[in-house]
């Protein structure tokens, strides 16, 4: 408890990370198969597209990514 309050505000390390995720890795890396959620205006007044795909690995089955469009795949985050 004592470590973890004092690290507030620091950044962790790829050891500390492992820890905390489990060391599972992503499983929500891009994606070619999606499918299209909804549209959306990008801060410079350009569209965008929200979509979702399967989740990869069996941590959670049948979970759904979300994600953005980034030319044909489709990637997590905004």
């Amino acid at each position: 408890m004592k470590k973890s309050i004092l690290n507030l505000g620091k950044s962790l390390t790829k050891l500390d990370q492992k820890k905390i995720n489990g060391g599972m890795g992503t499983f929500c890396a891009c994606s070619t198969r999606y499918r299209i959620e909804g549209i959306f205006t990008k801060p410079d007044g350009s569209i965008g597209y929200e979509c979702s795909y399967n989740a990869s690995g069996n941590l959670f089955p049948g979970a759904r990514c979300l994600g953005v469009l980034q030319g044909s795949v489709c990637c997590p985050g905004f």
